[in-house]
């Protein structure tokens, strides 16, 4: 509006100075105009020659202020009142200078441009809104903030400022100006010794608290290095960083440092980070901090420049070895902007975009990740096998780092304990089982862990794809059983299975947890009556199976098992059934359902699934319409006494949450017509698991197989088994 940021900073002192003495003026000049009885209000015009006097009064009084304070043309122009609008002031060449002083040029990267585009609107004129403040101040009798406070808690913003950035960015960068590696201290004292920092400090009472912030961002802008790490004694160490980098010729790949600090520089960056030198190893505080923030580091760079050095054309992108390293996973995901450079440090695309959108296609493709994660990643727990998969092919040089990197990509902190090998991938596990009732974290094939039977052994157990029941629906033997028990179920319930069912749909099963190495799981049990080898698959360990309430069926495990024929106790074995949420569904819901959950067709659906061509279900549809008006009666008495008894539950344990999933609707799951919906969907073909025991009074464990374990409901069997928990080691 014609208001310079020179005009600002003066005008904000005089302001201040002088609102006291405008206090009593404002009084006055209210009391004048405050209508009195008998009179018109301000909605009613005045008359023409009353109208023209008032106006010009308000319109002479800041030219009499004009008048009195010629000297200070800045005082004048907060003399303005209220009702009128700023009067445009003519910047003198002083002020031209100083404004111009107070805009230092700089070159933002492509991502903070994207950024700046999408920041909330703030305003930058500190000034009128200072003046706003005090005239509101002024308004209410309000004493006015002496400047020297108001310029004492700009100064405290400012370097609280300073104190985030520095709080959220690596401990140490390298100047790719100098090659000096400094610590955060030192950034610190090397901004507030810049040109930048002596600008905005000399002008803080004219700069808006988002344009400190931009500032301070684009100094501390730094370029992040992802690479395969050569041998250990090849690259460079924090303690070998003596003096500049670039005058360093040992160790070998100290070119490849060098490169990339010439590479930062060259982009626009002036400060640089490496895995290699940044960090120092030999702290074990430092080191485990370095752990838990790089993903979040990489997250905040500016860019991450990725380095493969056994690529010379864009065809060998998907062999190289950068796919198959652990950590390089979240350099993927948790960067906004990233370049890609060849061996020899020319860039692999002619682009100055990210390359990470160029390629999108190219990367999803030889990651098998999604394209929404590639694009903008988030830490989370949810898709649990998903995300573990991802590292399934990948390696790392210390066993524990298959644990440790991941621990960004689910957002997860853990202690970082060198020395505890496989323990470390057991310890991610139960912090991922603590925050999620996520169920594909069970879905695995292969070795179970040492340490408890339960949990995978490695990431690569979670690369088979997840099992959908449905398609073992369509078989014309599973139609035929499953039209024959529903017929059975829908013309009655005997009354014990019926408060059986009832009780699992109004008072779902209490979360799983750990205590001193054994798990309380819920389960639906079938035991075992007979585990005998395979004679028909010799050379490796097949057995065919019998349960109660199962067909026969065959598992295909890691380990040799000891048979059990009849009455046997040389060992037990069960076959279980995983309690999951899912199996009870709001009524009309659509049954749409994550691709990696393990279950079958919509429960609420009044007909089983069928083939083309299978006959209606009609006697379902009428008992479901004669149970309509008992649903409605049940409903409102249900509902009201369900949600007082779940109140009070521990709705935070770790499937503690599918009770409060159900608690508004429980009332409509317990009629016999949902009842039995829940039993034709325990009736469908299910993914199970193995237990084992050696004996009486001993601990369940899982064993380990190589293939999924299906199993389907022998033909006939309507029973309902009641949820059990069962401790597992």
């Amino acid at each position: 509006m014609g208001i310079d940021k020179a005009g600002k900073k003066s005008s904000r002192f005089n302001f201040i100075r002088r609102s006291s003495s405008r206090t009593t003026d404002d009084s006055a000049t209210q009391e004048l105009e405050a209508p009195v009885d008998g009179t018109e209000d301000d909605s009613t015009p005045a008359p023409e020659g009353a109208q023209g006097e008032e106006t010009r009064g308000l319109q002479d009084e800041p030219n009499s202020q004009d008048q009195t304070n010629a000297q200070d043309q800045t005082d004048a122009q907060d003399e303005l009142p209220r009702q009128d609008p700023l009067p445009i002031v003519t910047e003198s060449p002083e002020d031209e200078s100083l404004r111009q002083d107070s805009l230092p040029i700089m070159t933002e990267s492509p991502q903070e441009e994207a950024e700046m585009q999408f920041m909330s609107p703030s305003s930058d004129t500190p000034a009128q809104e200072l003046a706003s403040t005090a005239v509101d101040a002024d308004r209410a009798d309000s004493p006015v903030e002496d400047p020297e406070v108001t310029l004492k808690h700009l100064q405290e913003t400012f370097q609280d400022i300073i104190d985030d950035k520095l709080a959220n960015i690596p401990h140490r960068l390298i100047d790719t100006h100098s090659g000096i590696l400094y610590t955060s201290d030192d950034l610190e004292g090397i901004f507030k010794e810049s040109e930048e920092y002596q600008r905005l400090s000399e002008n803080l009472l004219s700069t808006s608290v988002s344009k400190l912030q931009r500032k301070v961002n684009g100094f501390f802008r730094y370029a992040m290095l992802s690479h395969k790490w050569a041998s250990a004694k090849d690259e460079p160490q924090y303690w070998q960083i003596k003096g500049s980098v670039y005058e360093m010729n040992a160790p070998r790949e100290i070119r490849k440092l060098q490169q990339f600090c010439t590479t930062s520089k060259r982009e626009g960056y002036r400060w640089a980070w490496s895995d290699t030198c940044c960090i120092d190893k030999t702290n074990n505080a430092e080191l485990q901090e370095s752990i838990i923030s790089m993903f979040s580091w990489y997250k905040e760079s500016a860019i991450t420049i990725v380095y493969l050095a056994d690529v010379s054309d864009i065809s060998q992108l998907k062999d190289s070895q950068w796919f198959k390293r652990g950590w390089t996973l979240q350099e993927l995901l948790a960067p906004q902007f990233i370049k890609f450079y060849k061996q020899d440090w020319q860039p692999l695309i002619d682009s100055d975009r990210n390359h990470k959108d160029e390629l999108l296609t190219i990367l999803h493709d030889i990651t098998h990740i999604d394209i929404d994660n590639l694009k903008l990643f988030q830490p989370g727990v949810d898709n649990v096998k998903k995300r573990l998969s991802w590292v399934g092919t990948r390696t790392t040089k210390k066993i524990e780092d298959i644990a440790y990197c991941l621990m960004g990509i689910f957002g997860i902190h853990m202690p970082v304990m060198y020395g505890e090998k496989h323990n470390a991938f057991v310890r991610l596990q139960k912090e991922i089982m603590a925050l999620t009732d996520d169920l594909s974290l069970f879905d695995w094939l292969g070795e179970s862990s040492t340490l408890h039977s339960y949990f995978a052994a490695h990431p690569r157990c979670f690369m088979t794809p997840s099992y959908d029941a449905r398609q073992d629906s369509t078989s014309p033997k599973f139609e035929f059983r499953l039209l024959k028990t529903s017929k059975r179920i829908t013309s009655g319930l005997s009354s014990s299975a019926l408060k059986l069912v009832k009780d699992v749909l109004s008072n779902p099963p209490h979360g799983r947890f750990i205590a001193n190495g054994r798990m309380s799981m819920p389960f639906f049990v079938h035991e075992v009556v007979t585990l005998v080898p395979n004679q028909n698959k010799p050379g490796i360990f097949s057995y065919l199976v019998k349960a109660e309430g199962l067909s026969e069926l065959e598992v295909i495990v890691t380990q040799q098992l000891a048979p059990l024929y009849g009455k046997s106790v040389a060992a037990k074995y069960r076959i279980v059934r995983m309690w999951d949420k899912s199996l009870i569904q709001r009524q009309g819901s659509t049954g749409a359902e994550a691709p990696d959950t393990l279950t079958a067709d919509n429960p609420d659906s009044p007909d089983p699934p069928t083939t083309e061509g299978s006959p209606k279900q009609e006697t379902d549809k009428e008992k479901e319409k004669e149970n309509e008006k008992d649903k409605e009666k049940e409903k409102d008495k249900g509902k009201g006494k369900d949600k007082e008894k779940e109140k009070d539950k521990d709705k935070e344990s770790w499937v503690g949450r599918s009770k409060e999933f159900v608690t508004d609707f429980v009332a409509d799951m317990v009629t016999q017509s949902t009842a039995a919906a829940l039993i034709r969907r325990l009736q469908e073909p299910f993914v199970a698991q193995l237990l084992c025991s050696s004996g009486d009074k001993q601990p369940w464990r899982r064993v380990g197989t190589t293939t999924r374990v299906i199993a389907h409901a022998s033909s006939g069997s309507v029973n309902f088994r009641a949820l059990e928990n069962v401790i597992v080691h």
